[in-house]
């Protein structure tokens, strides 16, 4: 753009272009993932988009104060080639990363269904092989590095040219006169921007924030359309998220409904049995074909799975309490779900807390956690000794990197077969944990494994398979140890994977569907429960398995008589599975209330909001109560059962 004008007016077009860019990358991001959106009509983008507008406005306004205050600064100097250059430089570079963060979010989105917040920065804040992943990634998305090239091009050529000549009071004869317009005009501005990233002008309007996303959606998924990534990084800058609840008055009232505190009383004494869990990267459940029996056109990628779960106790029906490996610890280890933040990213990550491995060494229990990344991963040597995890084994403690996969870490079948020759070297009883890392992008193999596994329809597929052939070694490795007959195995998922080929697996629940396998060698009898269950509930379950028998804090619970099963989970909105109907709430608000039917394949079909006042009453009441409990008690450091 070789327009020589008007200073105001030039800043003016210069927003503006900012405008058409968001827009353009939210019209991206939609067509990238449009599978995820398959009832998406013209007219409800169409909204989604004018709602994005108000968040877009944010996070410009955010990125570019800086440059808004300089360039509107009342002084005569502003005006000069060197200062104006700086600005320039100054506009593209910063507009330029919240471009990249944007178009980043375009491919990264399916990986977590959530857009990146500032907790990406801390969840990677350990990891020295940055680079490796990054350069993968840029290799495999050159489309989106490409895109943003040309973006950086546009910013660079359109920025405009300023007409001395013509800039407005620059030749105003008074400086008094020169100085006080511009003075008037500078604060007027800054009141404009105040207000634009506050979401609105009355004093009373409180900062726009994530959850008003769903006033323009009809699903949770819809939110992170309205939303952009910057906006979500800006609005989550050291966020303390909870708030103290009080829809009950009392605690006894609160209790009624439900609490965490559990105080367990077994039938029979302690079963001192070692406990092994599995936590399997991106393992989602269609790719399993035993949890999808009867279910046309599902393919299995996990023979091995299959075989294990005609002699398990196996749920058909479970599902993650969050999108990232980050939030999986904690809910798997520690009956701590992720809600709307990575609980372990919160300020109440240091909290004291009763973690299974705390709880099992109460009882004598030796525990250790092994993941094959470089040590500390994610911060995951950190996460576990906080639930009470002894000892840990990572890449180093490996220390055969001819077996290192040139980006994340140990492959899968040589790492697994260390974790049963260590787990042989243990006193017993003994609880471990292993978080494999080989089904994860850029989805390779092994090069002599490269052949061996079906392509199937994804990338992750072939790894998929790669990882259940790991865990066949692994079972074969270990059963002929001593320890094996007497050792209760679990195997579930961090969190699931999108699924592009069944429909029936993109409904705001079933896209968090996941495997959750107890195995016990010698085990009676097979069961294939379809009861629904939750990460947060494999810590109870381990525990009542053990007859253990002290008092514990869990956010989950074991199935029993008495428990009412339910599951809950935060995906730009608050999910909640019970009584068979699921409610969607923003937090705010009920915003959705559907039957749950054949497991839900049917999707989520018509909406009952208001038409069972009674069963929504119940669901909601429950989903308060769960709230205040999660809200309350991590406020106030209250999450033990002391």
């Amino acid at each position: 753009m070789k327009t020589h004008t008007n200073h105001y007016i030039l800043l003016i077009r210069r927003i503006a272009l900012l405008f058409v860019l968001f827009t353009i990358c939210r019209t991206g991001f939609f067509l990238i993932n449009s599978d995820l959106y398959p009832d998406m009509t013209f007219g409800r983008f169409l909204r989604i988009a004018g709602g994005g507008l108000r968040f877009d406005l944010t996070a410009i306004i955010y990125t570019n104060l800086l440059y808004i205050v300089v360039a509107l600064l009342p002084f005569r100097f502003i005006y000069t080639r060197p200062v104006q250059n700086s600005l320039k430089a100054l506009f593209v570079a910063t507009n330029g990363i919240a471009l990249a963060f944007n178009i980043a979010d375009m491919a990264y989105f399916r990986f977590t269904l959530r857009r990146t917040s500032f907790s990406f920065f801390q969840e990677f804040s350990h990891d020295n092989n940055l680079g490796d992943i990054l350069t993968a990634s840029l290799t495999t998305y050159w489309y989106l590095v490409l895109l943003w090239i040309v973006m950086i091009a546009v910013l660079w050529r359109c920025y405009g040219k300023l007409q001395y000549a013509r800039t407005i009071f620059y030749s105003t004869r008074s400086r008094i006169l020169y100085y006080a317009l511009r003075t008037v005009i500078l604060a007027a501005c800054m009141g404009l921007c105040v207000a634009g990233a506050r979401g609105g002008f009355r004093t009373s309007t409180r900062p726009i924030t994530l959850s008003n996303a769903g006033v323009y959606a009809t699903q949770p998924l819809e939110t992170h359309l309205v939303l952009n990534t910057p906006f979500c990084i800006y609005r989550t800058i050291g966020k303390a998220p909870l708030k103290p609840l009080h829809f009950f008055a009392t605690e006894q009232a609160l209790d009624s409904i439900y609490t965490p505190i559990r105080r367990p009383a077994p039938a029979g004494a302690f079963r001192a049995n070692n406990v092994v869990v599995f936590i399997l990267e991106s393992f989602a459940r269609h790719h399993i074909g035993a949890l999808n029996a009867g279910i046309p056109g599902m393919v299995s990628y996990t023979p091995f799975l299959d075989s294990l779960i005609l002699h398990s106790h196996a749920c058909s029906n479970a599902f993650a309490n969050g999108t990232k490996s980050i939030d999986a610890i904690p809910s798997v280890l520690g009956s701590i779900p992720t809600l709307e933040e990575p609980y372990v990213l919160t300020p109440y990550a240091l909290n004291e807390v009763e973690g299974l491995g705390a709880l099992l060494r109460q009882k004598g229990y030796h525990t250790s956690f092994f993941h094959g990344a470089q040590n500390n991963s994610m911060g995951f040597s950190s996460i576990v000794n906080m639930l009470g995890f002894e000892h840990y084994f990572g890449r180093a403690e490996y220390d055969n990197d001819r077996d290192f996969d040139g980006i994340w870490g140990i492959w899968d079948e040589p790492f697994l077969q260390f974790y049963a020759r260590t787990l042989n070297s243990f006193p017993q009883p003994f609880a471990s944990a292993v978080f494999t890392i080989s089904s994860h992008h850029p989805f390779k193999v092994p090069a002599h494994m490269e052949g061996k596994f079906p392509k199937g329809t994804l990338p992750i597929h072939q790894c998929i398979g790669y990882t259940d052939y790991a865990l066949r070694r692994f079972f074969d490795a270990a059963s002929k140890m001593p320890w094996f007959e007497n050792t209760l195995f679990v195997l579930t998922a961090d969190h699931s994977s999108w699924s592009e080929s069944y429909a029936g697996y993109r409904n705001p629940i079933n896209a968090l569907a996941i495997p959750i396998i107890y195995y016990h060698p010698g085990m009676q009898q097979a069961v294939l429960d379809t009861i629904p269950t939750q990460q947060i509930n494999i810590m109870p379950a381990i525990l009542r398995h053990l007859n253990f028998d002290l008092p514990y804090f869990a956010y989950g619970q074991a199935a029993d008589s008495t428990a009412q099963p339910f599951v809950i989970t935060y995906n730009g909105g608050y999910q909640l599975l019970h009584n068979n109907y699921v409610l969607l709430h923003n937090g705010e608000q009920c915003t959705g209330f559907y039957r749950w039917a054949r497991k839900g394949f049917d999707g989520l079909g018509e909406n009952l909001l208001g038409t069972l006042p009674a069963e929504q009453e119940k669901s909601e009441t429950l989903l308060r109560a769960f709230l205040q409990q999660y809200s309350n008690r991590m406020i106030e450091n209250r999450m033990t059962a002391k």
